[in-house]
């Protein structure tokens, strides 16, 4: 059995922080790795809530921990990738002066979200493996 732990370390800080961020990237001409980190950030925040939320504190066998992770890896590729897009379109509504960011940008960030989702799930899975294998 893996015993979840009842308390995030760093979590308010880390939320603090995102926070903070975002106040510096609104006002910021479009730029797509920022975007990106803007969406990466965004989705690995509300995991960590979420995980902290529904996760902390339980007991779990190996096969639900690798499953959880696993899962939570590929929503964190998932999410990264639609979250990027969506930090796109937000930057690109406030500033209202056209396009932030092109369309070859906005398809290259489309078609990485199979790539991003297999690769969190295999993190997912693999951070999984070395937690679970202490």
């Amino acid at each position: 059995m893996i015993q979840v732990g009842k308390q995030l370390w760093g979590l308010r800080g880390l939320t603090a922080v995102y926070l903070l961020s975002t106040l510096v990237w609104i006002p910021l001409e479009g730029n797509l790795h920022r975007a990106v980190g803007m969406g990466v950030a965004t989705t690995a925040v509300l995991l960590a809530h979420g995980w902290h939320r529904y996760g902390a504190g339980r007991a779990l066998s190996l096969g639900w921990w690798l499953g959880k992770t696993a899962v939570v890896g590929l929503l964190f590729g998932a999410g990264s990738s639609l979250l990027t897009l969506l930090a796109m379109a937000v930057k690109t509504g406030l500033h209202a002066h056209g396009p932030e960011f092109t369309p070859a940008e906005i398809i290259w960030v489309w078609q990485q979200l199979p790539l991003w989702a297999v690769a969190g799930l295999l993190a997912g899975l693999g951070v999984g493996l070395v937690i679970g294998n202490q």
